[in-house]
């Protein structure tokens, strides 16, 4: 009768120590997906920093061209920042924008056109600047436009 008490206990036993481990591999597998939501939230927070670098790089690239453009004289203007000329505007908005990703001389290169503005001492210029992450096939662009006028 005692060994009999004795193998129920340790049946019982078993059975605990049994629901335990379940119970505690439940629980690493709840934690591990858990830990595994924060290193993909972590990796996309990276990226969209990244991201967000790239843009601002690209915003004062833009806007810093064109307060030099607003320092040129209109007359010298176009021939500055000509791409077909190779002018010393142009070449340096080159330089600068090829620190961006997946910029060089061919590739994703900066658009820039000068015309006509409103008046006719005045002159309508648009920059867009490209980038391509390494990661990723998209394009991404900032635009901007200005008038420069002859006070």
């Amino acid at each position: 009768m005692f060994k009999r008490r004795s193998i129920m206990r340790q049946g019982i036993a078993d059975r605990s120590r049994c629901g335990f481990l379940l119970e505690a591999l439940v629980a690493l597998l709840i934690f591990s997906f858990g830990v595994l939501a924060m290193v993909g939230l972590h990796a996309r927070a990276v990226r969209h920093l990244n991201e967000a670098q790239y843009r601002a790089n690209a915003a004062e690239l833009v806007h810093g061209t064109l307060a030099a453009m607003h320092a040129t004289d209109l007359a010298t203007l176009a021939s500055r920042f000509d791409r077909s000329t190779g002018g010393s505007g142009w070449l340096a908005l080159l330089d600068q924008a090829k620190r961006l990703p997946g910029v060089n001389d061919t590739q994703n290169v900066p658009t820039l056109e000068i015309g006509d503005g409103p008046t006719a001492g005045s002159r309508q210029v648009s920059l867009d600047v490209f980038w391509q992450t390494p990661d990723s096939d998209q394009i991404h662009r900032y635009a901007a436009t200005a008038v420069f006028g002859a006070n």
